[in-house]
């Protein structure tokens, strides 16, 4: 019998799984309350930044919604990555809307900007990050949105602004529908791994034209790619 290796686990997947089971062992219905950020701290023996790492994956799949100032909330009990695709883009389909124009409006100046600022020390963290993106399998959806959110983040740390990057947090942090839109259309990841390529490339060269065509075709691309699941917009 062969012996399977022990995967190492980030602290925030066992938080997870635990959160997972106390939804369902309460038999938490959608819209209930979970305990508070500090009492889920306490029985998970675990920091307040693994917790909210947990949280935001569980954003991610649609389990729980985060509302500042008024709790944790069950979403939906099995969590939104499950319905079909072009259901579920419909369904959302003026969340998604709002999320990419912002973005097409946003981020390729952010990116031209980051082509005049960037130093070594984000050139070489968006490198790791488009490393990481590209490890993980297509089924690993979770993982890969996160990867893509903080490729998008790190770009506009690389700015130099923190007024951009707070953007870029809240918008990160308040629509997680738009995030995991585009990425789970089956092979979105490897061609949004190459465009990420292409967009660093230009940064590195300090090239702020190139940066900014190269971010909006990458927004672009993600739009024509729902446009496919029935999402009619900016036409």
């Amino acid at each position: 019998m062969d012996i399977e290796p022990i995967k190492k686990r980030r602290l925030s997947e066992y938080a997870i799984d635990e959160l997972r089971k106390f939804i369902a062992n309460n038999n938490l219905k959608e819209g209930s309350k979970l305990p508070s950020e500090r009492e889920l701290v306490e029985k998970l023996q675990i920091s307040k930044g693994t917790l909210r790492e947990a949280l935001r994956m569980l954003e991610i799949t649609g389990l729980v919604d985060v509302m500042p100032g008024k709790g944790i909330f069950v979403r939906n009990l099995t969590g939104d990555l499950v319905v079909p695709l072009s259901s579920w883009v419909t369904r959302n389909k003026e969340e998604i809307y709002k999320h990419f124009e912002a973005r097409l409006i946003l981020e390729p100046e952010i990116a031209a900007l980051a082509a005049r600022r960037i130093s070594k020390k984000y050139i070489n963290r968006i490198e790791q990050n488009i490393l990481l993106q590209k490890s993980h399998p297509e089924t690993e959806v979770v993982s890969i949105i996160r990867a893509d959110i903080e490729f998008h983040r790190l770009v506009a740390e690389a700015a130099k602004n923190e007024t951009i990057s707070m953007l870029m947090n809240s918008l990160a942090r308040i629509s997680f529908h738009g995030w995991k839109a585009a990425l789970r259309v089956e092979g979105r990841n490897e061609s949004a791994v190459q465009e990420h390529t292409q967009i660093l490339s230009f940064l590195a060269k300090r090239d702020e034209d190139g940066a900014r065509t190269s971010m909006r075709e990458h927004m672009l691309h993600s739009i024509r790619l729902l446009k496919e699941q029935g999402l009619n917009f900016l036409d």
